[in-house]
């Protein structure tokens, strides 16, 4: 048994860096895209901004530029205030969900112990020795 822990904790080990590894590397790419998009935005923006100067007074393109600003704002305070609502959706969704299968494990469990009350007590001392086995690990751990 111990060395089966040894290789499923070692299992979890290389997927743990292989998750983390992966990770860091699509939070460095799309940091570098963000960059470089908002670099790319800031440019446009002065380019219209000078184009709409050329071709009106230049406080009427700054102030043409600041509406735009603001609307784009707005329209992007919405799109976050969606997603956070889907969001909700999403975790009461899953809240739900967990607690139908938790009830359904609870009448699945009362019909076995009604039907069955050994494999039901079996069933009790097998998840206790887990349990049990859980903790004794963690004492050691601390000593």
């Amino acid at each position: 048994m111990g060395t089966l822990g040894a290789a499923l904790s070692a299992l979890l080990a290389v997927d743990v860096a292989a998750a983390t590894s992966r990770y860091r590397r699509n939070v460095i790419l799309w940091a570098t895209i963000a960059t470089l998009l908002g670099t790319a935005y800031i440019f446009a923006l002065a380019a219209v901004t000078l184009f709409l100067a050329a071709r009106y007074s230049p406080v009427a393109a700054v102030s043409a530029m600041a509406v735009v600003l603001f609307v784009t704002a707005l329209i992007l305070i919405a799109v976050v205030a969606g997603l956070r609502a889907r969001d909700r959706r999403l975790a009461e969704e899953r809240r739900r969900l967990a607690a139908m299968q938790t009830n359904l494990a609870l009448v699945a469990a009362a019909g076995i112990l009604r039907r069955q009350p050994l494999l039901a007590v079996a069933t009790a001392v097998a998840v206790g020795a887990l349990l049990g086995l859980g903790k004794g690990r963690h004492r050691d751990e601390k000593r």
